[in-house]
């Protein structure tokens, strides 16, 4: 019998909050935790690392709990850190099983067996998915297209570019939601990115973009800058401008509403260099845009 990834003791692959919850919103959170499976022994890091952007979006799991009780929303966290599978990638992307993080090695993921990381899919990544896309079914079961927000944390400082943006919103064919989101804030003074810090009409098989887009609807994926939400005040006071941003485009019926295009052109090469690229632009203290 072939030995589990996930053992007695070891985390499931998710949390689930707010299952019955009566919003048409599902938040989505891949990077909450931080937790690895014993058997893989930290992955070869100590406990400084997992306090890292690169092993867990810093702040969005509070900020995911709170925006979830706010809103009556249900809401899945991803429970294993980013370093053991990432659950806003597509296996198959380079990113998946990352062998660096900000340059440091990940000792755990380089020479990886194929049987670990089928493990990880199968255990991890594969029941995030189908929860996930039951939630989706359940919703759209009740008639009612539901509103899907992809919930992430980025760095003000990347490599030599220090980023301007408070938060930005990501979207790929339907920038429906992220534009009356963006209004918000920007209504309160706050740089905000459009497709940034990354771009989401190169990058491919996110969370929504396997989910929500796959089914067309209504959705964006929130990047907040994770230095202004290292305590629970601060992210609590983030959910609360989430919340409030999102009453205009929940209360439109065209936001909310199955899309059917534009569609962007998908290009596999770029995806692929996308982020080397972004860093050595970085590097050089240039914005990547």
């Amino acid at each position: 019998m072939t030995q589990r990834l996930i053992a007695d003791g070891d985390l499931p692959a998710y949390t689930i909050l707010n299952q019955n919850g009566r919003s048409r919103c599902i938040l989505t959170c891949e990077h909450a935790g931080v937790a690895v499976p014993a058997s893989l022994n930290k992955l070869g890091l100590d406990d400084e690392d997992y306090t890292r952007h690169y092993a867990v979006d810093v702040g969005m799991a509070r900020v995911t709990e709170t925006l979830s009780n706010l809103l009556d929303a249900p809401a899945i966290l991803g429970n294993y850190s980013r370093l053991v599978v990432d659950l806003n990638r597509d296996v198959n992307h380079p990113t998946a099983f990352a062998v660096q993080g900000e340059g440091k090695p990940i000792p755990g993921n380089i020479n990886m067996s194929a049987e670990d990381r089928a493990a990880r899919i199968h255990e991890i990544y594969d029941p995030y998915e189908g929860m996930l896309e039951s939630m989706l079914n359940r919703a759209e079961e009740s008639g009612q297209p539901p509103v899907v927000l992809s919930l992430h944390s980025f760095t003000r400082q990347f490599y030599n570019y220090t980023r301007p943006w408070q938060v930005g919103f990501l979207w790929t064919h339907d920038s429906r939601l992220s534009y009356a989101m963006m209004s918000y804030f920007k209504g309160l003074g706050m740089e905000v990115g459009d497709n940034q810090p990354y771009d989401h009409r190169i990058l491919r098989g996110s969370s929504i973009n396997r989910h929500a887009d796959t089914r067309r609807l209504s959705n964006t994926l929130v990047e907040i800058r994770n230095d202004l939400i290292l305590n629970d005040k601060s992210a609590d006071e983030w959910a609360g401008w989430i919340a409030d941003s999102l009453q205009e485009g929940l209360a439109n019926p065209d936001v909310c509403a199955y899309y059917d295009g534009p569609l962007t052109e998908y290009d596999p090469v770029r995806e692929r260099t996308y982020y080397e690229e972004l860093i050595e632009k970085s590097k050089r203290g240039e914005c990547y845009g």
